[in-house]
């Protein structure tokens, strides 16, 4: 995999190389599966839909896009056009925004009224989703709706009825109920990435007002890899495993030098809190049917020590094959493959040491391998890059 693509995102450097890193793509030999792919923008979706190619050839689908003309995606929705219907999408999304909302509630209007507004805005999406599901017969991926630009009431406009915080809140609700309710329906959470991202900057008015592009240009990779996850999920290019060193990755400190009753791990350490927080956190995915092994340069005694410490969260029953020794990390991945019966490249390997990290990432072709940066970092950094949506 590209590292270009992984987080923190190159925005800069994705967006200006973007012709040259869809030829490399294309030219590295990697078998790809073949998807079409129906944009029904809300507003300008070009640019997205140039970026989204890129972060799905790097998961190893190669789509085809159909794109609607402007603001064009209710009519195309409803209503499909002859190019569309023959098109034959695999995934329809409907890329709105905050701007694609038709109306907001007025401070004087009575609550009824406001509760009609709500239900007429959800109608319309839902009426879209209906027509997609009969028509085109294909999951649908819709966009919820960030947070406004403003808030008119201040802080009341997240619990008064009339506020917009208040209504788009309301409505991301309704859309949330609705995919847990229907199978192939999914929202990309673009409430949670333009937050991510911070508002101030992801409301860019000249974009707007001159091109009718819903976000700046610099928040398009980020915007894109949200999407192109849910994509690559459906069509089951999710990573499976995550394999995990231990020194100054599980905890603070090297076990075969410090004792692993030194260790920093534990909430009564300063030190330890950050890798107490990485545990839980990997402890979760554990949770949800991810696969944990270990692939530690160590002795076999120190390592098992150190996942008994009395203040660590996972132990060595939570990892499904531990390979801790003095064999090249690639190989124990390899081998670690072959007796869980998956291809190297369903793994995420997460080592604090960019040396090992590079070797990895050169002999494993498709393995995921992030930039492990600063413990403090480690739940951001595995979290944004959304390996197992």
């Amino acid at each position: 995999m590209n590292e270009i693509f992984s987080y923190p995102y190159e925005a800069a450097e994705i967006m200006r190389c973007r012709r040259k890193l869809k030829r490399e793509l294309l030219e590295d030999g990697t078998a790809r599966i073949k998807k079409k792919i129906a944009f029904l923008g809300g507003t300008t979706v070009d640019a997205i839909a140039e970026i989204t190619e890129l972060f799905l050839l790097n998961y190893g689908i190669e789509p085809e896009f159909y794109i609607s003309e402007y603001a064009q995606w209710y009519n195309d929705a409803v209503y499909p056009p002859e190019e569309l219907l023959s098109f034959k999408p695999d995934i329809v999304y409907i890329c709105t925004s905050y701007r694609n909302i038709t109306a907001f509630p007025k401070p004087a209007d009575p609550a009824s009224e406001v509760n009609a507004l709500l239900d007429a805005e959800f109608s319309r999406f839902r009426q879209a989703w209906e027509s997609v599901k009969e028509k085109l017969a294909c999951p649908i991926i819709q966009n919820n709706f960030e947070l406004p630009p403003f808030r008119l009431l201040g802080n009341s406009d997240f619990s008064d009825i009339h506020g917009r915080v208040n209504f788009i809140n309301r409505l991301n609700a309704k859309f949330a109920e609705y995919a847990a309710e229907n199978e192939g329906v999914y929202i990309s959470d673009i409430n949670y990435v333009s937050a991510c991202y911070g508002l101030d900057e992801w409301y860019d008015e000249t974009q707007w007002f001159m091109y009718k592009y819903a976000l700046p240009m610099q928040a398009v990779p980020a915007y894109a890899a949200n999407f192109a996850a849910i994509v690559k999920a459906i069509f089951g290019k999710n990573k499976k495993v995550i394999a995990l060193d231990l020194d100054n990755t599980l905890w603070g400190g090297i076990v075969g030098d410090d004792g692993a009753e030194n260790l920093q791990i534990g909430n009564d350490l300063p030190g330890g809190q950050v890798y107490t927080a990485f545990q839980e956190y990997l402890k979760m995915h554990k949770d949800i049917g991810v696969l944990l092994t270990v692939c530690s340069k160590n002795d076999l005694g120190n390592a098992m020590a150190g996942l008994e410490h009395p203040d660590g969260t996972l132990r060595a029953d939570d990892f499904t094959v531990i390979k801790a020794n003095w064999d090249n990390k690639d190989e124990n991945l390899i081998n670690t493959a072959n007796e869980l019966s998956l291809l190297p490249e369903s793994f995420v390997f997460a080592d604090d040491n960019p040396a090992e990290r590079q070797i990895v990432s050169d002999r494993i072709p498709g393995i995921a391998v992030p930039a492990m940066d600063g413990a403090e970092n480690y739940i951001r950094i595995m979290d944004r890059n959304r390996y197992f949506e």
